[in-house]
């Protein structure tokens, strides 16, 4: 495995296994030092709060000072949090270290998104996967490991800080061994944007960030409906469904497996097929889980349910970072400003999410709760259909079908004339140019220049074949097109095709 992914594969496991301690036994913690529960929710709640502006601004950073630097600060900011849970003793003290813990993870989720859109070139989905499956191991067996520590130590909690703190300090040392520099920036002639080509879609900083607007809505929107129930459901499989501690244990055991499975499965079909399966399956299953909550609250039901919601959990995660990827990947320039922008999109609407799912069952009971959580899922699922272009391209699809009909219904108007299978060669060619030589930046000036030449000829030969056609259908003869000038494609950089 390279290095590179080794490295964020490593920091998913042993952070998220220190933060599973740490999420298990900082409340305790808190409430043995005498803090009221509204206090203790107001700090838990800071590091969340934390997250949402710091993603955007960490983004930005990473775009200055490089990513690698970004990556290991957020290691070293997390050894800092988890050296002051062992000094704090007060509610100011845990503050801080909740503000350490919240900036650190808004600089490792935007990090190890950069990294793994950077080096994992086609396989952005699959490692993203296999990381979020890391990340879920790490969590479960932190939380169980965290108890059992608490227990043998008598109820001290130092020891368990130091565990922290020891686990903390791992993902420091293999992000400083695997993760790489970064490749300095071309050197920019007198006088010449130095924007890369990609980033011309976005004219300004401002221009970039409604471009953005978009997809970010739809991953809150999608984020908020997953997690209106997840931190509900210990209290919904005991108080609504009736289940005992040991039942709710088992849910648990289960939803673990579906995630190990389905992760890197969703990751792999998403980096096949493209993000579109995980993305439209996340609302399914948000609704159907929803459906099966309400109509059948029993350890049956609830199991089905929860299993059923944690497969598009895991199915969208790495549909998302894929998709969140590639818009980046368009304005390499500022690549760090729109991740995290993207991913404080779906940061936000974790947040949001529990707390409409707390009004809407206060307000209208546990039947307003899943409705509630129906309509925010057709919701996410309209935004996607209408911000990633699938309702372009019915409307195109129609506008042609409608074209073809009247064409056809015309006298004397002919598309025959047009060999489509050779334009749509010489189109292939200028799109495979575009795509994989033009828009990757660490491609040579000598190649890209031979990339323009051969993207020109080919559209240039679609372009004769169309005019020949035309010229035939104003005259009423079947025009036999003749291939216009210019170079035959031959074989080119990964794939692509040179003149």
């Amino acid at each position: 495995m390279d290095r590179r992914i080794a490295a964020i594969l490593s920091e998913g496991l042993f952070g998220r296994l220190a933060f599973g301690m740490v999420s298990f036994g900082f409340p305790l913690y808190a409430l043995a030092l005498g803090l009221p529960l509204i206090e203790i929710g107001i700090l838990i709640t800071i590091r969340s709060l934390v997250m949402l502006p710091a993603k955007p601004l960490v983004g930005m950073l990473t775009d200055r000072i490089g990513l690698r630097t970004v990556y290991r600060a957020s290691g070293l900011v997390r050894v800092l949090g988890a050296a002051g849970l062992l000094v704090a003793g007060d509610a100011f003290g845990l503050a801080m270290v909740r503000v350490l813990q919240g900036v650190s993870a808004a600089a490792r989720d935007v990090g190890s998104l950069g990294v793994i859109a950077r080096d994992g070139e086609r396989r952005v989905a699959t490692i993203v996967g296999w990381y979020v499956t890391a990340k879920h191991i790490g969590g479960v067996a932190g939380a169980g490991l965290a108890g059992m520590i608490i227990a043998v130590s008598g109820g001290s909690f130092t020891p368990l800080f130091v565990i922290v703190l020891s686990l903390s300090a791992i993902p420091v040392v293999t992000a400083w061994w695997g993760i790489p520099a970064d490749e300095p920036r071309r050197a920019t002639p007198p006088g010449q944007d130095d924007r890369e080509p990609a980033s011309r879609e976005c004219p300004d900083s401002i221009g970039g960030l409604r471009r953005l607007a978009g997809p970010a809505t739809v991953g809150g929107i999608i984020a908020a409906s997953a997690s209106m129930v997840h931190g509900l459901f210990p209290i919904l499989a005991t108080e609504y469904a009736g289940l005992d501690t040991a039942e709710a244990g088992i849910v648990y055991s289960l939803s673990a497996g579906v995630m190990l499975v389905v992760g890197p499965l969703a990751g792999f079909l998403s980096d096949r097929f493209g993000p579109v399966v995980g993305l439209t399956w996340r609302p399914i299953a948000n609704i159907g889980s929803s459906l099966l909550y309400l109509v059948a609250p029993g350890f049956g039901g609830f199991t089905a349910a929860r299993l059923l919601d944690d497969s598009g959990k895991s199915a969208f995660r790495p549909a998302w970072a894929a998709t969140a990827a590639g818009i980046a990947a368009r304005d390499p320039a500022r690549r760090g400003q729109r991740l995290g922008i993207l991913d404080g999109g779906q940061s936000a609407g974790e947040a949001v999410g529990p707390l409409l799912a707390t009004v809407l069952w206060q307000t209208g009971g546990v039947a307003l709760l899943f409705a509630g959580r129906i309509v925010v899922a057709v919701a996410g699922e309209l935004a996607a259909f209408h911000v990633f272009g699938e309702a372009r391209l019915i409307r195109e699809w129609v506008h042609r079908s409608r074209r073809r009909g009247e064409d056809a219904r015309a006298p004397g108007v002919s598309t025959d004339g047009i060999p489509h299978h050779e334009l749509r060669g010489h189109l292939t060619v200028a799109r495979g140019e575009i795509e994989l030589v033009l828009a990757k930046p660490e491609v040579p000036d000598r190649e890209r220049a031979r990339s323009v030449m051969n993207a020109l000829a080919a559209l240039d030969r679609a372009t004769g074949l169309v005019s020949s056609a035309t010229a035939g259908v104003k005259t009423g003869k079947t025009a036999v097109p003749e291939r216009s000038p210019g170079p035959e494609p031959r074989p080119g950089v990964d794939g692509a095709t040179s003149a």
